[in-house]
């Protein structure tokens, strides 16, 4: 053994030796980097409510939920709605082989003596409700309609959920078929798009944070008779106290008369409020309680506007029916969604159309948006607004009718679906000077020219948590 080799081994001997002590001797200091055991930690519990309305539900009246002190997150707001139906229960037909089988409504067609059918209308998940509004004790932190819901969620989203969406909200095709059964549809889930639960990654409302402040949801619903369209477009159907048909495919026997049931004897609708509430560790609550949280979420503002006959006047002399409405919104905007409906079709009850009857199925030449008098977004027809900016900005094309004006990247092309949001582009309507909207008419189609315009400005609001209370930060 040489100098060096001798003087090695000794380094080695008193450098194992030291570090054998240090693993075995001390053991409040030491750690092994090869151990396979962790610190534990509590399991997130997830427990799924159904919340009961605070009063009775009906048609045309005001419902309130109150949010339940459960968890410590709350996510997936979601309104279940059981809809009654006229079509009487337990009816029976006589099969081809003489036997006595039950009818099932969502496999049959039913219709009356002129071949008409009848059924809720489309989206009726959507337009049941003209108004939610979400409260904070006293103040109200968002308000939006069905019909905004309904708008907005026509363009947004991915397209491989569309198909899945439309059924859990009741939306079909228009044929004579779905029309009869959406007569007496399956429990409709319409999903909310509250603070904090707007996309799966936000993680929920941290409920934990503000124990002190009770939240409420309201809830106006429509008319019955409101809500209902035949399959002939009649206006405001009855289908109540009729005799009507029910023909079954798998049947293959001729048609089952039944007799649907008097306005007075259909029942009321079920909703529940169902929230999914997760359970965190004490660590996990502590941090909810003593940090700062800021959450920016989308806040929609309503505008409605009318046409009437005197807008329309200049068209018969060929000269320009052109129109300026004032925009009302706070907050910076990421995108404004828009559309028009004719009284009549409104008057059908078929809240869904937003296009209209005439060649290019629009309802004006063009439309621009005016900050301070001056250009914002400049004059373009419904081409643009209705089409390409739905096909350069989104990943779900809505249709003919639905027009879109976006300032931020929009869902494009290598997002994970559903697309989360943060805010890009925006424009500020906190300063923005007299933000105006420019619309120039064109002819359409009916004697009854009388219109609606519904104006969706899509905003950014800020929700803080700070010492156990929560408040809007923005334009408050």
């Amino acid at each position: 053994m040489t100098e060096f080799n001798s003087e090695g081994a000794l380094y080695e001997l008193l450098a194992r030796g030291n570090k054998d002590v240090y693993f075995q001797s001390d053991t409040l200091t030491s750690q092994s980097p090869f151990r396979n055991n962790y610190k534990r930690v509590s399991a997130y519990i997830h427990e799924l409510r159904k919340i009961p309305p605070t009063n009775n539900t009906d048609f045309g009246k005001t419902i309130e939920f109150n949010f339940e002190v459960a968890g410590d997150l709350y996510t997936h707001p979601t309104l279940l709605i059981d809809l009654p139906s006229w079509y009487p229960n337990n009816q029976t037909y006589i099969d081809i082989n003489n036997k006595q089988q039950q009818i099932y409504y969502d496999k049959s067609v039913v219709y009356d003596n002129l071949s008409n059918t009848y059924g809720y209308t489309s989206g009726i998940g959507y337009f049941l409700f003209e108004q939610i509004q979400i409260y904070q004790d006293q103040i109200m932190v968002q308000e939006f309609s069905g019909d905004a819901l309904y708008a907005t969620r026509l363009s947004r989203g991915s397209l491989n959920s569309a198909t899945l969406e439309n059924e859990l909200v009741g939306l079909h095709d228009g044929s004579d078929v779905s029309v009869s059964r959406n007569g007496k549809p399956n429990i409709l889930r319409l999903e909310l798009p509250l603070l904090g639960c707007q996309h799966k990654d936000d993680g929920g409302f941290p409920s934990f944070a503000v124990r002190s402040q009770n939240f409420r949801l309201r809830c106006k619903l429509r008319n019955l008779e409101d809500l209902i369209e035949s399959s002939d477009s009649q206006v405001k159907p009855n289908p109540f106290s009729k005799t009507m048909y029910v023909q079954s495919y798998s049947s293959q026997v001729s048609r089952t008369p039944i007799q649907t049931l008097d306005r007075y004897s259909i029942g009321q609708p079920t909703i529940y409020l169902e929230t999914r509430h997760i359970y965190v560790d004490p660590d996990t609550q502590k941090g909810l309680v003593d940090s700062y949280l800021e959450t920016p979420f989308s806040r929609l503002y309503e505008n409605i506007f009318y046409f009437n006959e005197k807008d329309y006047t200049p068209l018969a002399r060929g000269a320009l029916a052109d129109t300026t409405k004032r925009i009302d919104a706070v907050h910076p905007a990421s995108r404004i969604v828009f559309f028009l409906r004719q009284q009549s079709d409104l008057q059908k009850n078929k809240l869904w159309k937003i296009s209209s009857d005439v060649s290019n199925n629009e309802y004006y030449n063009n439309i621009s948006l005016l900050i301070a008098s001056r250009d914002r977004e400049s004059l373009f027809p419904p081409l643009v607004w209705n089409t390409l900016t739905q096909h350069a900005k989104e990943d779900r094309y809505s249709g003919s009718g639905l027009g879109v004006m976006c300032w931020d990247l929009g869902e494009q092309k290598g997002r994970r679906a559903p697309f989360a949001r943060q805010p890009e582009g925006t424009l500020n309507f906190s300063t923005a000077d007299r933000p105006t909207f420019y619309i120039e008419l064109q002819q359409i189609a009916g004697s009854n020219r009388n219109t609606e315009m519904r104006l969706i400005v899509d905003t950014w609001a800020s929700y803080e948590i700070e010492d156990r209370r929560g408040n809007l930060k923005y334009a408050n």
